[in-house]
């Protein structure tokens, strides 16, 4: 994980969309067949790998809300119960406070 004390920048939902797309025209013109989710993932690794963030996605209802990115730029979910008690969130795989400068708290 990058350095815990700046926040890695999150781009914008358009910003990210155009990137995928460019990357798709470019595979198209190597002449192979690319499916929009290998693009999207291209996409996704390149930018984690260069301290860069997509932008999160709206949380699943039934659990708690907090999000933070895995190391490879995908955001995971607090799968603990909404509203529990504490600023420590888990996902199975990764664990994190509210004060980490890449978590997005739980809202609501």
């Amino acid at each position: 994980m990058d350095d815990a004390t700046t926040a890695r920048r999150v781009i914008t939902e358009n910003d990210y969309e155009d990137a995928c797309a460019r990357v798709l025209v470019v595979a198209e013109r190597s002449g192979g067949t690319v499916r929009a989710r290998d693009v999207e993932e291209l996409v996704t690794a390149a930018l984690a790998g260069v301290g860069v963030l997509i932008p999160p996605p709206a949380p699943e209802p039934g659990t708690c809300t907090a999000l933070f990115p895995d190391g490879d730029g995908y955001w995971v979910q607090c799968q603990e119960d909404p509203g529990h008690t504490g600023e420590y969130h888990v996902d199975g795989d990764y664990g994190w406070t509210d004060e980490h400068p890449d978590a997005v708290p739980a809202q609501g």
